[in-house]
């Protein structure tokens, strides 16, 4: 292989990209057309599902397609372009059709690798897992650093967890990963199981490890398998009349977790009173102090404008700005950044006050800061259960239920249900 050579090409597209926003799996789309750009004249790239195929001549056969034993992913976008620089270097130089295609299996396909994969220590295939993360781009096209705490989380949070589990000294097989997956999480239906897997697929995939990675693609789980009656639950609305009342209970309840009952009561009311994601509430930036985009690098915003701290008593807009990510570059915002009004229903024009909001939040802002997203999200949503089905009768599993109130007072005051939470510009 041309080491290296992908590197050279992923700083190239990162300085285009650095003022562009993530475009999700638009992105790999993206990357896929520049990949193709930069084949060597006569061999092209296709895609076919989740796998990447070469379509070329040669001296004696007419131009087909061919497999490149590559995935459709950015390192298999990678691996693609060097392997169609070393066709085109064979193409040039060989004379026996024969000899080419024993030398396409081995070196393009990969059906006689060499021993070094199969005898590979954990060790080493997760530092070539590691240089890999660090290689390549962020969400924002941003390049990462190892010695960047926001971008050391990130890879922890997509692998080291995981491979912080692994032995080591002991060499690369499928029964210790195997083991070590049901060690974690027994259930495979379980969104933590998924995570873990995909950690092991990509430390197969990213060592060549071809076998072991489709004996643990059998495990795999479609979103939509894991809790196959998720989109027939149905959820029974709650009214702004009800949740003041729960609050009310919430708060009233006579135990030592005070503190605790009190701020999860302050999370759902920050969320029936902007309509929000429980999770967008951790990417909100002007709580407790004032913010203004362009300020911001990691929002990459030339919005000047000043948003006001929403614990400002002076402050009678209420303008909340949800940026794109946390403080440690987590994603929350699911449709992007956002600027919210609140959502006062007719009935309670001092919602804000019954609410308690502008003097909750200098008590519990360092509380949210220090939560991590899943951990709040999983949190907010054991709470709401255990509390709806203590005060309301009635079991309320999803906390979108208070993020459906907040927009259902939005339309009693006559806000049209098309701008939701999202104003798109303030001036």
């Amino acid at each position: 292989m041309i080491s290296n050579l992908y590197l050279i090409i992923v700083e190239q597209e990162m300085s285009k990209k650095q003022n562009n926003e993530y475009k999700g799996y638009q992105e790999i789309i993206d990357y896929c057309k520049f990949i193709k750009s930069q084949m060597p004249k006569g061999i092209s790239l296709l895609v076919n599902g989740k796998r990447l195929y070469f379509q070329f001549s040669t001296k004696y056969k007419s131009r087909s397609k061919y497999a490149t034993g590559e995935n459709y992913t950015i390192l298999g976008l990678n691996r693609c372009l060097e392997k169609a620089i070393l066709i085109d270097q064979q193409l040039k130089n060989y004379e026996s059709e024969i000899d080419f295609w024993d030398w396409y299996e081995q070196n393009i396909k990969g059906i006689n690798q060499k021993a070094f994969n199969d005898l590979i220590t954990f060790q080493d295939a997760i530092e070539k897992v590691r240089k890999g993360f660090f290689s390549v781009p962020d969400k924002r096209g941003l390049p990462r650093k190892e010695d960047r705490e926001s971008d050391q989380k990130s890879y922890d949070r997509e692998n080291g967890r995981y491979f912080n589990k692994l032995p080591l000294d002991k060499t690369v097989n499928y029964q210790i990963l195997y083991d070590t997956l049901f060690g974690y999480c027994d259930n495979k239906n379980e969104r933590k199981f998924q995570d873990c897997l995909r950690a092991f697929l990509r430390l197969c995939e990213y060592n060549e490890l071809e076998s072991i990675h489709k004996k643990l693609s059998k495990l795999k789980v479609s979103k939509n398998k894991r809790n196959p009656n998720h989109k027939h639950q149905k959820q029974s609305p709650l009214t702004i009349d009800e949740f003041i009342l729960f609050r009310q209970q919430i708060i009233n309840e006579d135990n030592q977790y005070q503190e605790e009952r009190e701020f999860w009561a302050f999370i759902f009311s920050m969320q029936v009173l902007f309509g929000l994601r429980i999770g967008e509430l951790l990417s909100a930036k002007n709580l407790d102090k004032d913010y203004i985009p362009s300020q911001d690098l990691s929002e990459q915003s030339d919005d000047h404008t000043i948003f006001r701290a929403i614990s400002d008593p002076d402050n009678y807009n209420n303008y909340l700005y949800i940026g794109n990510y946390t403080d440690d570059d987590n994603k929350t915002a699911k449709t992007g950044h956002k600027i919210c009004l609140p959502f006062i229903h007719p009935n309670y024009p001092n919602l804000l006050e019954v609410l308690e909001i502008k003097q909750n939040i200098p008590r519990f802002i360092n509380r949210l800061k220090n939560y991590g997203y899943r951990q709040f999200v999983h949190r907010g949503k054991s709470n709401l259960e255990k509390w709806s089905e203590k005060y309301l009768q009635r079991k309320i599993s999803q906390t979108h239920t208070n993020r459906k109130l907040g927009n259902a007072n939005g339309i009693a005051a006559g806000i049209p249900d098309s701008i939701g939470g999202n104003i798109g510009f303030v001036s």
